[in-house]
């Protein structure tokens, strides 16, 4: 029996379920357990999250409100000997007024460009500090005056260390600061197991993270296709990016932030909160197969001379404009006897339909990728093969 798939699948806060139904998304399931293990399977676009109890649940679209990261704060030099207020931007406290204080914020990330302007209005002054991945880039015109407005001052030479009373830089200039809000970004959670959450051809977030770095907008990381994070002190503002997302995606199977994008979202110094809605060109959507290609999902038979076994399978094909001929691939699921997997050549049949086949790789998922060329071993729809 083949799985039920989910629209989408929305772990952790029960609240994104009403975001989800007032932008009129309700083809959702909430999986209300600790989600042990989160993987991507390639070859159909869809999460498979295992539970603690064994429970288990597949869906297109993850939206998880259980980040994987915790805020990330460099080891600077003297970090520790600062008297002053010390906050991550991700974390702010209620009880942390601006107010009449000089405050500095070290490597501005779109946390910290949420609260810059909200200090700015109140503060003695506001100095940011850059720091890597984050650099500062000649700002001309509207953000000049932004900056002069708000008595917002970006310093653009390194930091050399942190003092008990504020931040010395390479140039000699030591900047007093009764606060200091780190805009530095994230890390992976210590201790979190390689196998927690499993994106693209097989990457695990400990390989495609960078200590330091944020997802695009707050919610969306390159390589964990369909897979948004939503939590952060702005709630609301995260899960409009998650429904725009899903709007932009529509009836697409995949989506994914590009891996320019993000790194340039991650090397942006953020002065202000990121603008209110996507940009549509930082993403890549496609679908599996395509709009011109014919799929079969179901049942079917794979044989050797020797060996027989009834497997389910997702295939697609199309003919290849280059050579003229028919070529389809797709997914075995079903564990497969060695024979099968060490033979040169196998039969696939479903129903009156066979074709010769090779299994061209196992995937990280345990399952296999198989492929052929000419007719194929499903019925085509559209037309026929001469």
């Amino acid at each position: 029996m083949t799985e039920r798939v989910h629209g989408v699948v929305l772990v952790g806060d029960g609240n994104a379920a009403t975001e989800l139904l007032a932008a009129g998304i309700n083809d959702f399931v909430i999986f209300d357990r600790e989600v042990t293990r989160a993987v991507f399977d390639d070859a159909r676009d869809t999460w498979t999250l295992a539970a603690d109890d064994g429970e288990f649940c597949r869906g297109r679209i993850v939206i998880s409100c259980e980040s994987p990261f915790v805020p990330w704060i460099p080891d600077l030099f003297g970090r520790r000997e600062f008297r002053g207020f010390a906050i991550h931007a991700s974390m702010p406290e209620t009880d942390f007024d601006p107010a009449g204080r000089r405050v500095a914020v070290i490597g501005p990330d779109s946390s910290a460009g949420e609260l810059i302007d909200l200090m700015a209005r109140s503060a003695a002054t506001v100095k940011v500090f850059p720091l890597a991945p984050r650099r500062s880039v000649p700002r001309l015109g509207r953000t000049a005056r932004f900056t002069r407005r708000r008595h917002i001052q970006v310093i653009t030479s390194p930091i050399e260390e942190v003092t008990a009373a504020g931040v010395r830089t390479a140039d000699g200039v030591h900047h007093d600061a009764d606060a200091i809000v780190y805009g530095t970004g994230f890390a992976v959670r210590a201790g979190l197991p390689h196998d927690t959450l499993v994106g693209a051809r097989g990457a695990s977030i400990q390989q495609a993270w960078v200590d330091g770095a944020e997802p695009y907008l707050g919610v969306a990381l390159h390589g964990f296709p369909n897979y948004f994070t939503v939590s952060g002190p702005d709630f609301g503002a995260a899960m409009r990016y998650v429904v725009e997302c899903l709007q932009l995606m529509g009836r697409h199977s995949r989506i994914e932030v590009r891996h320019s994008a993000q790194c340039v979202f991650n090397e942006r110094v953020h002065l202000r909160q990121p603008a209110r809605h996507l940009d549509a060109s930082a993403f890549d959507i496609s679908s599996f197969g395509g709009a011109d290609e014919d799929m079969y999902e179901g049942p079917a038979t794979l044989t050797t001379a020797d060996t027989c076994a009834q497997v389910r399978v997702l295939l697609a094909g199309h003919i290849e404009p280059i050579d003229g001929q028919y070529h389809w691939q797709g997914t075995v699921f079903d564990r497969l006897p060695m024979e099968l997997v060490r033979a040169r050549t196998l039969t696939l049949t479903v129903g009156e339909h066979s074709a010769p086949a090779r299994i061209t790789e196992e995937t990280p998922q345990g399952t296999h990728s198989i492929a052929g060329v000419g007719a194929p071993p499903f019925p085509l729809q559209t037309f026929q093969l001469i």
